[in-house]
């Protein structure tokens, strides 16, 4: 088999997955299974590694320390990186392995809804009276099973904000933010132009036909390469959006402020970039308030 066909086959299996072909004929079933992997991936999602471990292994809880956030950051500030990697690992794996079954099985459009549903699991896990993290690691794994380009680009827009700005939140919310308008943009662009014309130069057809009467209550169709996303696959992507932006509300509040917690990968950058700040940065906003007060206080003395 040629790397052109087994692209193709890929891309077939990722549109309409395994199960559609061989459950033509029953529908129920179909959506049945469906439904019932969104489910487990939301208790799978409510597996939150940085509780589980910092019980396990601290015997502590890393929601009474710090943001009180059981994600990386407060993670990593609290018990250390290795901690902190080990939880993020924890937090892609259970996102990789919801999405990667869902797609193979079911097809990308229920992919990205047990996607969501990780993710909801995650902020929201039923096992931490609905208390967790923000999601991010959740949306990040989704995306690279699902959209590995469209990943990339993500990663290297957060990695450029954090090593500009030093604030990790800030740079989890840009790329939520930017995550519909990137997706779009190179989805759109790798099967309206890449992918057409490699799979004709290499005797392919261009269009990915299911078969007739698949899944018998929804309408024949044809998945092509010239599509641009599904209708799930936008929608989803303007939910994170919206709610990357809400679960980070406090955050935003903090930097707006000038009181948000800076991220260093070790205390010799943290000393570093503090010492080069005192010498050129100006005063930040909060600091400036300080010393409104304090004139004051002298006036009125």
């Amino acid at each position: 088999m040629t790397f052109a066909k087994f692209l193709y086959n890929y891309e077939y299996i990722k549109l309409n997955g395994f199960l559609r072909d061989t459950l033509a004929d029953n529908a129920e079933l179909f959506y049945g299974l469906a439904i019932g992997w969104i489910l487990l991936s939301y208790i799978a999602g409510s597996l939150n590694f940085a509780i589980i471990m910092s019980k396990a292994v601290y015997h502590d809880d890393i929601r009474t320390h710090g943001s009180g956030n059981a994600g990386f950051t407060n993670m990593k500030r609290t018990f250390g990186t290795k901690a902190a990697i080990a939880v993020i690992v924890g937090d892609l794996m259970k996102t990789i392995l919801s999405v990667t079954v869902a797609m193979l099985l079911f097809g990308a459009d229920i992919a990205t809804l047990a996607g969501l549903a990780c993710i909801f699991g995650h902020c929201f896990p039923l096992f931490y009276k609905f208390k967790g993290g923000k999601g991010v690691a959740a949306l990040a794994a989704m995306v690279l099973v699902l959209d590995p380009i469209v990943f990339l680009v993500l990663f290297a827009l957060f990695a450029i904000v954090v090593i500009g700005t030093k604030y990790l939140s800030l740079g989890s919310i840009m790329a939520m933010v930017l995550y519909p308008l990137i997706h779009n943009r190179i989805y759109t662009f790798i099967h309206a132009d890449i992918l057409p014309e490699y799979f004709a130069n290499h005797g392919l057809s261009t269009t990915i036909e299911t078969l007739n009467g698949a899944i018998v209550d929804v309408p024949d169709f044809e998945y092509t390469l010239l599509h641009t996303p599904s209708a799930v696959m936008v929608i989803v992507a303007v939910f994170m959006a919206l709610f990357g932006v809400i679960m980070h509300r406090t955050n935003i509040r903090r930097i707006w402020n000038g009181t948000e917690n800076r991220f260093y990968i070790s205390k010799k950058q943290k000393e570093k970039y503090e010492s080069s700040l005192s010498k050129t940065a100006p005063v930040s906003r909060h600091r400036l308030d300080e010393l409104d007060e304090e004139l004051s206080e002298s006036e009125r003395d």
